[in-house]
């Protein structure tokens, strides 16, 4: 369940980010937001398993 909500919430940062330092929301930034939170959401789960 914690990597969903950090998952969820890399998604937030990373697309809140993007919109600032843009200026306006495009696909692109949705899509890479959602694939940064993706990658940290397996590394985050992987850690978990470890510890």
């Amino acid at each position: 369940m914690s990597t969903i909500v950090f998952a969820f919430a890399i998604f937030c940062g990373w697309l809140v980010f993007d919109i600032v330092k843009h200026k306006k929301i495009t696909l692109e930034s949705v899509l890479s937001s959602l694939v940064v939170a993706v990658v940290a959401g397996i590394f985050w789960w992987i850690l978990e398993w470890i510890f």
